[in-house]
């Protein structure tokens, strides 16, 4: 709320719209995915965007400032205004109205066999699972600065199963695919996404022995299953650290890396994070 009432506050201030370097990338994205937002130019005093229902503050960056736009996979398809404030250093203002395209991604079914206490948890286990989901949606809802900066792929090898994929397990439908699948043998080194600090190390009921690093900015990745931990909460990673192993843990049928990508607590595909940025 006093995100929204400063974003209103700052364009009932400034003066008529001008010419700005402020693009968006891609101009037509899908929903599931994320759009970039840069700022080429005179570096900014303060900068900030709205869109959908979302207050989003650019942050400077080589040449210019940038910031990340999440498009969760219930927006519809169609187009969106984004409207941003800039202030340069001399307080100069500058308004500007860009729209973004939605596309609608149709994604494929998966159909998976489990055990149903997996799937039908009982008492004991929903109250766990309660009590989890709580703790993590405390951790992505906040909002530290910016620690991220260039990105690349925790492990190497394929993709087995995409993010958003709609999925039957024992029959039953389930919530979409919530992240990407990485089929890795046990043990391979799973690195971390970005700059970040680990913001939990925990064995949780779904994701087994899980790690989150917060990115900064409400940006967090999420390694789940893995096999071995090697990093403690509060420690600050960069962009390729070894953070634990591949492993099975948790609600797995086999060895690989599940990651898991939030963005203002919205689920984005992260293989369009790094597309992004040309990984």
């Amino acid at each position: 709320m006093m995100r929204q009432l400063l974003f209103f506050m700052l364009v009932l201030l400034i003066p008529a719209p001008a010419l700005a370097g402020l693009t968006l990338s891609p101009a037509n994205v899908n929903n599931g995915e994320v759009a970039v937002l840069r700022w080429q130019g005179e570096p900014l005093s303060f900068g900030v965007a709205r869109f959908l229902d979302d207050v989003i503050y650019l942050y400077p960056d080589s040449g210019g400032a940038i910031a990340l736009l999440p498009i969760g996979l219930s927006v519809e398809e169609g187009d969106y205004p984004l409207h941003a404030a800039l202030v340069d250093w001399r307080g100069r203002t500058t308004t500007v109205k860009l729209q973004l395209h939605v596309s609608h991604k149709e994604r494929p079914l998966e159909q998976l066999t489990l055990p149903q206490n997996m799937v039908t948890p009982d008492a004991e286990s929903l109250a766990r699972i309660n009590r989890e989901s709580h703790q993590l949606k405390q951790i992505f809802a906040a909002r530290s600065p910016r620690f991220w900066k260039d990105f690349e792929r925790p492990v190497d090898e394929e993709v087995s199963s995409v993010f958003g994929k709609r999925r039957l397990l024992n029959g039953q439908p389930k919530a979409p695919h919530s992240g990407t699948d990485f089929r890795s043998p046990a043990g391979t080194p799973v690195r971390s996404l970005s700059h970040g600090r680990v913001a939990l190390v925990a064995d949780l009921f779904y994701t087994g022995q899980t790690v989150v690093i917060d990115h900064g900015e409400g940006l967090f990745s999420v390694y789940a299953h893995l096999s071995e931990i090697l990093v403690d909460e509060g420690r600050d990673l960069r962009v390729g650290d070894v953070l634990g192993k591949v492993g099975s843990t948790g609600r797995s049928t086999g060895a690989h890396l599940h990651l898991t990508v939030r963005l203002l607590e919205e689920r984005i595909d992260p293989l369009a994070l790094l597309a992004a940025f040309g990984e």
